[in-house]
């Protein structure tokens, strides 16, 4: 993975921190829009944009799973039974 200088964190640990925020119940507005600024400039900025981008995708993904995991199952049914029921 790469990584920043000794006294920065690494690009990973920042997508987390970053998709965190995001994701995050009740954040402020402005947290949420600076952490998308921040997160779109440094894979804007990134000598491998899909690669990050990608990642990112992945975390913030399993990061929202985590926090509405039931909601995502209840839609998930709710799609299923739709079709089942439709033939």
């Amino acid at each position: 993975m790469l990584e920043a200088n000794d006294d920065e964190i690494s690009i990973e640990e920042k997508l987390e921190r970053l998709a965190a925020m995001i994701c995050q119940a009740g954040a402020q507005p402005e947290t949420r829009s600076a952490a998308l600024l921040v997160l779109m400039s440094t894979i804007e900025n990134s000598m491998e944009p899909k690669v990050l981008a990608n990642h990112v995708k992945h975390i913030a993904f399993t990061r929202c799973g985590e926090l509405n995991c039931f909601g995502m199952v209840d839609a998930q049914i709710a799609a299923i039974e739709s079709e089942l029921l439709v033939n």
